[in-house]
């Protein structure tokens, strides 16, 4: 097996669980996937070990062998290039996947984006329960993360497909006692800057800062302009879409991982605990020692611990974030607006996330999702599991 697709298909798996498409099937089959919008998709996590039935203890030889080449820049003026689009658009259908501009720079894969009202109705119900439950003057939050599909579908054939804006417009409309976090606006208005990767399932770095800023401006706290970041580059990445579903026309052109390391790092103390919060073990916010492939999980690392982080700022504000892996991305650009965070995962959490809240001191509580989460009947039901656990 190719290395990059052996190393990319275990971090899909094994660390990006829950965040992306693992599409199967026939191309005919996906080309009218589009306007089945109340269907729900099997995601990562849920295909297990059968993404990548080519594993073997071959596993340990590529893991031990592989070495990881970075550069690192300091920045003092944002480091964003905008792109301007292609002269013709082109798309296929791929793995199930929607490919556009095969054969440029520019290629691109995307994922379908699904949206089932019932499942939207029990997450914000769940989010306005967790939010009663809490006491007065904690503020509670949802932000829906739309999917890149939002704003890269060819407008051949867009009108196809469901408008992420509007849909997560209709769940927070149902919202009566948390507040939605609405970044589509945003996101769209820098999408020809590099803010979500081509060849994976996630947000880049670059798009979880302006949605972190979109967040810090609700929540009424300090925000860091992104000039004040060291930026690292990662070159020759390749995500998801190449290494679990197998779409071979993006390695022709790999993408630059760039994420960026607040002003504020030697000064946080974070604390990996266990998914009961019982015993934990200092660390460092960015795992930097990992393959070019595996570039997502720089942050934080892993999603099975509650990682708490306490900052510099000394503003009384503590924010609890739950989340799935698209969560993992917001964390450095929140660490000067809060003097304290913890990060916990819906999927690996032992405690009654009420009671912990409340034990830690939160003023703040956010719910960050990705969109095939937020319209995920197994996702979401784990919001209300966690109160009553």
């Amino acid at each position: 097996m190719d290395k990059n697709k052996l190393l990319a298909a275990l971090t899909a798996a094994l660390m990006l669980a829950g965040c992306g498409t693992a599409i199967e099937g026939n191309d005919d089959a996906a080309a009218s996937a589009g306007t089945q919008s109340q269907e729900e998709p099997a995601t990562a996590e849920d295909q297990g070990t059968d993404a990548e039935p080519e594993v073997t203890e071959e596993i340990t030889t590529t893991t031990t062998t592989t070495t990881t080449t970075t550069t690192t820049t300091t920045t003092t003026t944002p480091l964003v290039e905008t792109t301007a689009g292609p002269e013709e658009e082109s798309y296929d259908y791929v793995s199930g996947c929607i490919l556009a501009n095969a054969g440029t720079p520019l290629v691109r894969a995307m994922e379908d984006y699904y949206y089932n009202t019932d499942a939207a109705g029990e997450l914000t119900w769940s989010v306005d329960e967790y939010a009663k439950s809490m006491e007065p003057g904690v503020n509670v939050y949802l932000m829906a993360i739309p999917t890149s599909q939002a704003f890269y579908t060819p407008e051949l054939i867009k009108d196809d497909y469901l408008d992420q804006g509007e849909c997560t417009g209709e769940t927070y409309s149902m919202l009566e006692n948390a507040r939605g976090v609405y970044i589509n606006d945003v996101l769209e208005q820098h999408k020809a800057e590099p803010i979500y990767s081509r060849t994976d399932y996630h947000w880049f770095p670059l798009g979880a800062y302006y949605a972190a800023g979109v967040f810090a401006e609700d929540a009424g706290v300090p925000y860091a302009q992104l000039d004040t970041y060291e930026s690292v580059d990662r070159e020759g990445y390749l995500g998801a879409f190449y290494g679990v579903n197998w779409i071979d026309a993006l390695a022709e052109y790999p993408e630059t991982f760039t994420y960026y390391k607040p002003a504020d790092l030697d000064g946080l103390n974070c604390t990996f605990y266990d998914t009961w919060f019982d015993t934990g073990y200092e660390g460092q916010l960015f795992n930097e020692d990992v393959d070019i492939s595996a570039s997502y999980v720089v942050f934080v690392g892993t999603d099975e611990t509650i990682l708490e982080i306490e900052t510099p700022t000394d503003n009384d504000r503590v924010l609890v974030i739950f989340k799935d892996s698209y969560g993992n991305a917001l964390v450095p650009f929140l660490t000067q607006s809060f003097s304290k965070i913890y990060l916990c995962d819906n999927r690996f959490f032992n405690i009654n996330s009420v009671d912990f809240a409340k034990e830690v001191g939160a003023t703040d509580v956010l719910f960050a999702l990705g969109a095939a989460s937020t319209n995920n009947y197994d996702k979401v039901s784990l919001i209300e599991e966690n109160m009553y656990q």
